[in-house]
């Protein structure tokens, strides 16, 4: 569900970068503030809100007391403007929630696949099963150019703690098209009640044709576009 027209003020609590093309913005959560995790916020400012993408994935789960985003860097400016918050910083929360169905479902099994910062609506869905204690079967892919795994290392305890839940890392530089998909179909789970995947327009596209080629419902599939702005 999909909640429109607000205006939810949010404070910049702090930003990190979180790798050579990688940022966070953690913000004050308000107050009664509910979503699930998967879900979306689109961001706009007091003043002047700049052109560029506004829609951005929670990276935090619902059971933490702040909320995040975690996103690439880029050259639009919304983009520069949201690298260049200051804590005390102020946005707002004009729309937020899923329209696609983006969540995990009790009592059902799941694999997850992110390409790059599509790890961050996942983060959020981990996070959640960590602290709640979820014994839901889910399986993370994770794919990346490179070794720096943005949310590795909470990912690692929360996969320790968690028996369900299986993480495959991938590093894909030096991989063509051909090889990629290769590894990827062997890697995954073939019987999943669902399949999510989310990061850039174009794994997302390859992977859902991907999936279904290998025999995969494509009702059993979820899909969450990062576009590259």
């Amino acid at each position: 569900m999909v909640t429109k027209n607000v205006k939810i003020h949010l404070t910049v609590l702090r930003t990190e970068q979180l790798d050579d093309v990688t940022m966070t913005v953690h913000f004050t959560r308000p107050a009664g503030f509910e979503y699930e995790s998967g879900d979306w916020i689109d961001l706009g400012f007091d003043d002047v809100t700049p052109s560029g993408g506004i829609t951005y994935s929670l990276s935090s789960s619902p059971t933490e007391p702040e909320l995040s985003i975690a996103f690439r860097v880029g050259i639009s400016p919304f983009k520069r403007r949201l690298q260049s918050l200051e804590p005390g910083d102020t946005l707002f929360i004009s729309q937020y929630g899923n329209d696609y169905g983006f969540h995990l479902k009790d009592n059902r099994s799941s694999v997850l696949i992110a390409g790059g910062i599509g790890i961050a609506p996942f983060r959020s869905m981990l996070k959640e099963l960590y602290d709640t204690g979820n014994k839901n079967q889910v399986q993370l892919v994770y794919m990346n150019k490179g070794t720096q795994y943005v949310f590795a290392a909470e990912i690692e305890t929360w996969r320790a703690a968690l028996p369900n839940v299986r993480v495959d890392y991938v590093d894909t530089t030096g991989l063509n098209r051909k090889k990629r998909e290769k590894l990827l179909v062997g890697l995954i789970k073939n019987d999943a009640h669902h399949y999510f995947v989310a990061g850039p327009e174009g794994m997302v596209e390859a992977t859902e044709h991907l999936l279904i080629d290998a025999g995969i419902s494509a009702r059993d599939i979820r899909i969450d576009s990062f576009g590259g702005y």
